[in-house]
This record gives structure tokens, sequence and C-alpha cells, in this order.
């Protein structure tokens, strides 16, 4: 539902462009970094920037509407949960920066989200938010992160790892945690899989 990873490239896309909230598509393949001992730290290369954030793709920018927001979770929740595996699309929920989610992964379709935050204030169904996220080949103009008719849709010319670079050097160093963005009534936030009844725990 969350990793440290997708916090950390959801902040510094967040960061660089000041919208209301950004989105990651949420797919992650690299091994975790490990710690020089006599550092305390570990360096943060380009060859594992390329191993984090495998597709180096344009960041996108538009506007959606609150209502657009809840139903596009509803949309994403579907498709990590469907109770019929032939329905899911992927494995991983979406990731983000500048909101909170809270969810019931055992309701139906359609009746997941107990509530969305964003920037800390209650979801507003009937307010425009500014989002951020990368571009994915192929996908209509108007379409970002999977949510359709976004208005106003413009590429920024900016690559992600152009921006993860420029909010290391800035930042550094980083250490990210999972912060419950996002949460489930019926799971603990450390889940990492959509088989039930496993004991595996994130650590």
């Amino acid at each position: 539902m969350e990793t440290p990873m997708d916090n950390l490239i959801t902040d510094a896309i967040h960061w660089k462009f000041k919208t209301d909230i950004a989105l990651s598509n949420g797919f992650r393949f690299c091994q975790p970094l490990a710690v020089d001992p006599k550092k305390g730290k570990a360096d943060i290369t380009r060859e594992f920037l390329w191993n984090m954030l495998p597709v180096d793709s344009e960041a996108k920018l538009g506007i959606i509407t609150g209502k657009q927001l809840w139903d596009w979770q509803e949309k994403e929740l579907q498709n990590a949960f469907a109770k019929d595996p032939s329905k899911r699309f992927g494995g991983w929920f979406v990731r983000f920066a500048g909101m909170e989610v809270n969810f019931t992964i055992g309701n139906e379709l359609g009746k997941r989200v107990n509530w969305i935050k964003v920037k800390g204030e209650p979801l507003d169904i009937n307010k425009e938010y500014s989002i951020v996220a990368c571009e994915r080949e192929g996908d209509p103009d108007d379409t970002l992160c999977r949510i359709e008719k976004v208005k106003n849709p413009k590429r920024s010319g900016v690559l992600m790892h152009d921006v993860i670079e420029e909010y290391l050097a800035a930042h550094s160093p980083v250490s990210p945690k999972l912060e419950r963005r996002a949460t489930a009534t019926d799971q603990p936030h450390t889940l990492l899989t959509q088989l039930q009844g496993t004991t595996y725990e994130f650590r």
C-alpha cells in the first residue's frame, strides 16, 4: 500500500512542482541500499536511481476535481485488491504525496474508500486540485496516472531523474519511511501482499 522509496519519489516531485498532489504509478524493482557501516549511510548513485526508477519519464501536470480523485481511488483499489484475481490490474496500489487515503479492502467495488484528505483537509468533491505525475507513453493527452479527462494537461519538459537528483542535492541525507499515507481498516499499513492469511511483515 505504501513504500519508503515511492514516498521519496513523490516527495521529490511534490517539492519541485508545488502541486496539491503528486502521484507515482507504484512500481519499484530495485534492491535495498546497504548502509556503509563506517559512514552510517549509503550512497545513492545514478545506477541505483535507474534501478529505483527504471523509466525516466517526463513530469506531467493537470487539474482534477475531488470527485475524479475519489472515483479514481476506488478504481485503483479495485485494480489492486479485487476479490476475483482476474480483475486485478498489476499488483501495486498507486503511491502519492500531499494526500492520505483510508479504505476497507474487503468491501465491494465502489465502496472501499472511507475518506481522503488533501494537504491535511477533508476532500471536497466539488473542488479542483492540481496534480503531477509521470507521463506514460501512449496515454491520451488528458490522461494522467490512469485518471481520465484531466483538465489543462501539460508536459513539464522535466525528466523524473533530474527531479530526484535536484531533490537529493537539496535534502540529503534522506531517510524515507512509511508514513501511513495509505491505510486500511482491515489490514496493517505494512501490507505487502494480496494473499490473505500470510504472516509476512515489512521490516
